[in-house]
């Protein structure tokens, strides 16, 4: 917190040929939105502002994408947001979440 900012949630909706194989899926319940108000506000909240559709990077290859939204945390909740849906570093794996048939990746920027 030394750097005087904030992490943010980023979120990218994704579609394609999905689930990619070999791809974990998560799927988000109104307990997980509880439990985690960033990724609710992003998703489907006051920070959700989808953008235009693009080619682009995803943790499973090339796939079109969008920024679907964005939120605060603080780092304790990043922390929480990680354990839950983050990455399997070992396994170099970036689970998708999906919510109503839609899926979703995030990455936490910090400042």
């Amino acid at each position: 917190e030394a750097s005087g900012g904030s992490p943010r949630l980023n979120v990218w909706e994704i579609r394609g040929e999905l689930p990619p194989e070999n791809a974990s899926i998560i799927h988000l319940t109104e307990k997980d939105f509880e439990q985690h108000p960033a990724l609710d506000s992003a998703i489907r909240g006051d920070n959700r502002g989808p953008g235009a559709w693009y080619s682009g990077d995803t943790p499973y290859g090339v796939l079109d994408e969008r920024t679907i939204g964005s939120a605060p945390v603080t780092y304790l909740e990043r922390e929480v947001l990680i354990e839950s849906f983050g990455p399997n570093v070992e396994a170099r794996n970036q689970p998708y979440i999906e919510y109503e048939g839609a899926y979703y990746y995030f990455l936490i920027l910090i400042p």
